[in-house]
């Protein structure tokens, strides 16, 4: 296993939307550039295959489709633990750069023969923000600007830990997850981007590699960030859509957005008993009235899309293609048109993450987008304050910025040797062992565990349980064996997994209410409290122990635009 020591002024790890947007912004600026990915930056993320939609204002005069609109939206949607004002200066001032830059790289948002904009309304937006594009080419467009802009891109190479010098961080370990060689790389400043945890929970088909968002995605930059001393936030919020039944799948927003209906076995719509937009609720209602209804007994239930008139049909069909490519071939297998019958749906698996559109979970960002650790920046789905695509190609970009800006006024610090030599031990040790676990067998305990114990409906006495039962597994990560590099990448995304699992147990149990059910929902605290609770619990890791923190987020009066 070969040791590769690179320097480089600013370190992207992650190379889906939010890392190459990051890396595009950093290299912009001059500075030297490494992103690492642990697949190929053409294809790697929960965007890899495509995406459909992206939430933006365009202010064409309309008093929804406005800057101040859309913050009123995010902090009413958001509202609290939305920080208003990190939203603003991430997103909004990035907006304009962001949907030009989309256009410059071969994926306008327009329609490139018309240039207008096919926009629609769901999850609980005051107006059509959602804009329909062919965004089929996205990663690889990006992926080629990362390139043609110098940047060294390290496919294939997992990032294992941050280096820290006090409260500074210096430099990443990794290794190639084909070769085993390991990289060392020393850098100013490092964006994490490495998006929001899942395989976490058990899958509908029990099959844990058929989620709905990227299955790569295991929490590595949330567990190494934790590890390094860096806060986290929002941890406590799982996250849940509703998928063609059998197959995990994207596609809600283009159902919700053209105007399909939700009907329960009875042939009933029933979203407007849980929420006065009905199928337009926010995609939290429209999970939990899901829940309640197969719950209730009223199951099967389906998504209609008859009434809708052939060219809406069309439109529906082609965006499906768009954000899932086998979507398409999953409904001719099933021989379903839906135009003519409803499509049976159900409720996907969980993952941790963000709960809405705008707001996140994970490394807790200020303003300039930097962790409570110096030189530690944070974007996309890994960071606390962005959500979804909008925000990894605008917050992304705004991270990458930042991050170039602190580079070129900081140097290089000596890498403390220590830390270096314990770090490429823990890369190793599956590999040296003779015998052990396979790193699946732990990982299959862990999901049964968040299942049971810390799903959709969860008690003081269910989140207890998950700790003492992920308490006790923990101890079997020291004995998973790995025979090769690829089960040796697997081993680091178990202990990932099994960190996050346990942060989130923690978070959940600590908040005594319910806020965006069903994503934190407490039978023994059902209510959503205002009064206590309008804030963020916070984590940080103590001498390898978890605690949690309240802090309250006091919301104030648009004054002029700004959000004070």
């Amino acid at each position: 296993m070969k040791t590769h020591h690179l320097k480089a002024d600013v370190v992207i790890m992650g190379g889906g939307l939010a890392g190459l947007n990051a890396a595009i912004a950093a290299a912009e600026r001059g500075t030297k550039v490494a992103v690492l990915d642990k697949g190929k930056i053409e294809r790697s993320g929960n965007i890899a295959g495509g995406v459909d939609h992206f939430m933006a204002y365009l202010e064409t005069g309309d008093p929804w489709d406005t800057r101040e609109a859309y913050l009123q939206f995010v902090q009413e949607e958001g509202y609290g633990i939305v920080n208003v004002e990190i939203h603003n200066r991430v997103f909004c001032d990035e907006l304009r750069n962001a949907i030009s830059r989309l256009g410059r790289i071969g994926s306008p948002l327009s329609d490139p023969k018309t240039g207008q904009y096919y926009r629609t309304a769901s999850m609980g937006q005051p107006g059509p923000y959602w804009i329909n594009f062919n965004g089929k080419n996205l990663k690889p467009n990006l992926a080629k600007e990362v390139r043609r802009l110098g940047c060294k891109v390290l496919d294939r190479v997992m990032a294992t830990r941050f280096l820290v010098s006090g409260e500074k961080l210096i430099g990443v370990l990794g290794f190639h997850i084909r070769t085993g060689d390991i990289y060392l790389i020393e850098c100013k400043a490092l964006v994490a981007a490495t998006g929001n945890t899942n395989r976490l929970y058990e899958t509908p088909t029990r099959m844990p590699f058929n989620t709905w968002l990227c299955p790569y995605n295991t929490g590595e930059a949330q567990r190494l960030a934790l590890e390094a001393g860096a806060t986290l936030a929002n941890m406590e919020f799982l996250r849940m859509t509703i998928v063609p039944k059998g197959f995990s799948a994207p596609g809600l927003n283009a159902f919700t957005g053209m105007g399909s209906y939700f009907i329960n076995g009875l042939g009933e719509r029933y979203m407007s008993t849980y929420h006065e937009k009905a199928e337009k609720a926010p995609r939290n209602w429209l999970v939990w009235g899901t829940l309640n209804e197969l719950r209730e007994g009223r199951g099967p239930v389906f998504i209609d899309s008859r009434h809708l008139p052939p060219d809406q049909i069309t439109h529906l069909k082609k965006t499906l293609g768009l954000d899932k490519e086998t979507m398409d071939d999953f409904l001719k297998a099933r021989t379903i048109d839906i135009a003519k019958e409803p499509l049976e749906v159900m409720v996907s698996e969980a993952m941790q993450t963000g709960p809405i559109e705008v707001v996140g979970s994970g490394i807790h960002i200020d303003r300039n987008c930097m962790s409570t650790i110096e030189g530690l920046f944070a974007g996309g789905d890994c960071a606390d304050q962005m959500k979804v695509v909008h925000m990894a190609v605008a917050g992304g970009y705004s991270a990458g910025k930042f991050a170039a800006e602190y580079a070129l006024k900081n140097k290089f610090k000596d890498l403390d040797q220590g830390q270096v030599r314990e770090g490429k031990a823990r890369i190793v040790a599956p590999l040296k062992r003779t015998k052990g676990l396979h790193y699946q067998e732990v990982e299959d305990v862990l999901r049964h565990i968040m299942a049971e114990n810390v799903g959709a409906f969860r008690t003081k006495v269910s989140l207890e349980t998950a700790q003492d039962k992920i308490k006790a597994l923990a101890p079997y990560l020291e004995e998973i064996k790995a025979n090769n590099f690829h089960e040796l990448m697997r081993s680091i995304e178990t202990a990932s997994l099994i960190k996050v699992g346990e942060i989130m147990t923690h978070a959940a149990l600590f908040r005594k209410e319910s806020r965006f059910i069903p994503y934190h929902y407490r039978e023994d605290f059902p209510e959503t409290d205002n009064t206590n609770w309008c804030g963020q619990v916070l984590v940080n890791q103590i001498d390898g122990r978890i605690t949690t923190e309240f802090t309250p987020i006091q919301y104030k009066q648009q004054v002029k635009g700004d959000y004070l």
